[in-house]
């Protein structure tokens, strides 16, 4: 029985689907499949129920799949350990996150990283909403939204605050708001980052006040970046991430409404398949995205 065996069981678990598993693991579906037989000729039982390209898991291969996990991660665990005495933490570490975060994040904080730990290999994907509970392929995922998924390993990072943001040429056409209760007489670009539809902004300020908004405009956007545009083009106010709009707030070119003292407080998320044994890099890496969000927050550089 050999571990590459293993690995390909756990995709086709995960897929059900011989088609869609052997895309995933860079293979020929001819190949998958007799893998997957030889596999279970080596154990003497049936592991899958086949009815064409879909499949199902047997009882024996429902308890085969918990304990190949077990397996997996205690080899994964033992070579890591290994490769750590030899040459400190090192490996490969792929990430998946949404788009304007993935940019943010391979500017501001990636390079420190890479220089700091120069033996993990980085792969960085870039996610739509839609997809960020697909985990093919990808063994960490940054996110602003909580996995539905009980089974994920979900950590919350810190917290983080989007506040109301206009270009001068919007402000100058259609006035100063004055409260957050006339946001919904302006042109508000909508479903920034969201599940849906977004129908209202749930605002609060330091006070502990909370004010949930009716908002609504003609521009829609599930991308920070191209909300960011949109307002720069004076195309309608955004609730953007204070520390993303900062660089923009200091050239003039977006102006803070109600002296963002009315915000909207979200959380960053780091997820991951369950294992018996967390990958030291994931812990490492998640830590020191931790401290990068606390500097970054503060004003100070990463280092």
């Amino acid at each position: 029985m050999d571990i590459e065996s293993l690995k390909m069981f756990v995709v086709l678990a995960e897929h059900l689907n011989f088609t869609e598993a052997a895309s995933t693991l860079e293979t020929s579906q001819p190949t998958l499949s007799r893998k997957i037989r030889n596999l279970e000729k080596k154990l003497n039982v049936t592991l899958v129920h086949r009815i064409g390209n879909k499949i199902s898991l047997t009882p024996h291969g429902e308890n085969f799949l918990e304990s190949t996990l077990d397996i997996l991660s205690l080899v994964e665990y033992s070579v890591e350990k290994l490769q750590v005495q030899k040459q400190g933490i090192n490996g490969r570490l792929r990430i998946g996150s949404l788009s304007s975060m993935s940019r943010f994040l391979v500017q501001n904080f990636l390079p420190t990283f890479h220089q700091k730990f120069p033996n993990i290999d980085i792969h960085w994907r870039t996610l739509s909403v839609d997809n960020l509970k697909v985990m093919d392929n990808i063994d960490l995922v940054i996110s602003p939204i909580e996995p539905s998924d009980d089974r994920i390993v979900c950590r919350k990072l810190s917290q983080f605050q989007r506040a109301c943001y206009a270009s001068p040429k919007y402000l100058n056409e259609a006035s100063m708001p004055t409260s957050v209760d006339e946001l919904k007489q302006h042109q508000c670009i909508t479903q920034v980052n969201r599940v849906g539809v977004e129908r209202y902004w749930q605002l609060e300020n330091s006070d502990g006040e909370r004010r949930e908004v009716s908002v609504e405009g003609q521009m829609t956007t599930d991308s920070i970046d191209i909300a960011t545009s949109m307002a720069l083009e004076g195309l309608g106010i955004a609730l953007l991430p204070i520390t993303h709009a900062r660089e923009y707030v200091l050239s003039g070119q977006l102006i803070p409404l109600f002296h963002n003292l009315w915000f909207e407080v979200n959380h960053l998320y780091a997820f991951y398949k369950p294992s018996l044994h967390t990958p030291n890099r994931f812990k490492l890496f998640i830590n020191e995205l931790e401290e990068f969000r606390k500097q970054w927050q503060n004003g100070l550089s990463y280092t």
